[in-house]
């Protein structure tokens, strides 16, 4: 039997979701905003964030930068040569994902669809991947298309699962084509992503983490 595997979880229908990068990733037919989370890799933004001159990437995300509380939120996250401080990553992520940052709401997402470091809430998961789906980001696009396979905090709808799936398979997102097959009951080989990528959110995964941190 065809399984479907989600970043940091498995289940009876996991779905394999997007280890694809972000970037240039947008809902066909959308215009996509050139945001930092569909746009360059998140060590790369951290790099540039983190070598301003006169401020760190702490002050900019302080002063509401959001690529800088974007960068900050994952690399606490991941414990990228910081304390780790989920309740400070999720504080941070949450202010720039109300302010319209797509990376950060798909992140956002995703840890409370798995319940990683922070209180699962489906609804309100349902809610963040939809803007960041609808803003382009394909790892948010595949995440939706679980939840609505799966029925996990919204109707169950296969349509819409597929309509999903399908923005981010056509954008190249491989777990994307994979859970297309699986969807439709068609046979599907083995993953060409490691079981670590497949476990982690591709933000997580760019910015350095080898393995999905306990939960």
């Amino acid at each position: 039997m065809n399984t479907l595997h989600r970043h940091g979880t498995r289940s009876a229908v996991a779905l394999l979701l997007a280890a694809s990068a972000l970037a240039g990733a947008q809902t066909p037919g959308a215009s996509a905003p050139a945001s930092a989370a569909t746009a360059p890799a998140t060590s790369a933004a951290a790099a540039s964030v983190a070598s301003a001159p006169g401020r760190s990437v702490r002050e900019r995300a302080a002063a509401g930068d959001l690529d800088a509380q974007y960068d900050l939120g994952v690399a606490m996250l991941c414990r990228r040569n910081l304390s780790r401080d989920p309740a400070e990553a999720g504080r941070l992520l949450q202010a720039a994902a109300e302010q319209g940052h797509t990376g950060a709401q798909s992140v956002l997402g995703w840890m409370l669809m798995s319940g990683h470091r922070i209180a699962r809430d489906d609804v309100l998961a349902v809610r963040w991947l939809t803007r960041a789906a609808e803003g382009g980001d394909t790892a948010a696009q595949n995440n939706l298309g679980v939840m609505y396979a799966t029925g996990q905090g919204v109707a169950k709808d296969p349509a819409a699962a597929e309509r999903w799936f399908r923005a981010a398979a056509d954008r190249g997102a491989e777990m994307a084509q994979r859970n297309l097959h699986v969807l439709r009951g068609e046979p599907v080989g083995k993953p060409a992503a490691s079981k670590t990528a497949g476990a982690l959110h591709p933000a997580l995964a760019r910015a350095g983490c080898r393995t999905a941190p306990r939960t």
